[in-house]
């Protein structure tokens, strides 16, 4: 219920709207979707646009970093997005 409010709230703020031209969205194929830039906010615009059956398939990655950093965001990002969220600073080589 979070997660459908919260992509309500983003389609009427943002005005964003999805345009599938020739790769619309498809329960049996796997699809990698991303943003030009760097906001934190670019994976919720796009999560707000796949229709809702998808949106609770979909699984965005994150930096952990910020999505760690306070109560709110981590829960957001851990319950209500599911997401994937790496490590971008004490990032080790396997030798």
């Amino acid at each position: 219920m979070i997660a459908a409010l919260l992509s309500s709230f983003v389609r009427l703020f943002t005005g964003v709207q999805a345009r599938w031209f020739g790769s619309a969205p498809d329960d049996d194929a796997r699809r990698v979707y991303f943003a030009n830039h760097t906001s934190n906010f670019d994976f919720l615009v796009l999560w707000s646009v796949l229709p809702d059956h998808l949106r609770k398939r979909t699984r965005p990655v994150a930096a952990s970093d910020y999505w760690r950093a306070g109560r709110l965001r981590r829960f957001l990002a851990e319950s209500v997005f599911r997401g994937v969220l790496i490590e971008r600073k004490k990032v080790t080589t396997l030798s």
